[in-house]
């Protein structure tokens, strides 16, 4: 679970410590076979991880949730390895999730600690409050995911 949380209507925020370097923590969330083991429930599964990772590279993430597909995509906007991502999000397979003109925007900071990592995770642009609600369960769910898999 998240250490710290701040939220606004249309912005979440969480900060967790997990206890590893900053570049395994870092290359979980930017290697696509490292990203599938850790980034879906267990009742869901990742069928395909493409990364770009690269300021104007795209990436893609799609599986299944039970019975229904569901799809992830975007832009990295920054990419500063081991230290800050920045990328849209969007929902193929389900595009009222989310957006308020289109994608949102995920910031995710890496700060090493001795021998953890704090994560800072920004996701903004939130259409209402269900889209934000929604994916604070999501993420929090991937920080708990994150800490068992580094």
């Amino acid at each position: 679970m998240a250490d710290t949380q701040t939220e606004t209507p249309s912005q979440l925020k969480f900060t967790h410590r997990f206890p590893a370097s900053r570049q395994r923590v870092y290359r979980a969330w930017t290697e696509p076979e490292l990203l599938m083991k850790w980034f879906v429930e267990s009742e869901g599964r990742v069928d395909k991880c493409d990364i770009d990772l690269r300021p104007g590279g795209k990436y893609r993430i799609e599986g299944r949730m039970g019975d229904k597909p569901w799809s992830i995509w975007g832009e990295y906007l920054e990419v500063k390895p081991g230290e800050k991502l920045v990328y849209t999000w969007q929902w193929e397979f389900n595009p009222e999730v989310g957006a308020a003109k289109g994608d949102t925007r995920v910031t995710v900071e890496f700060r090493e600690l001795g021998k953890e990592t704090e994560v800072t995770l920004t996701h903004e642009g939130f259409a209402n409050e269900p889209a934000r609600e929604g994916h604070k369960k999501g993420w929090l769910r991937c920080f708990e995911r994150l800490e068992k898999f580094v």
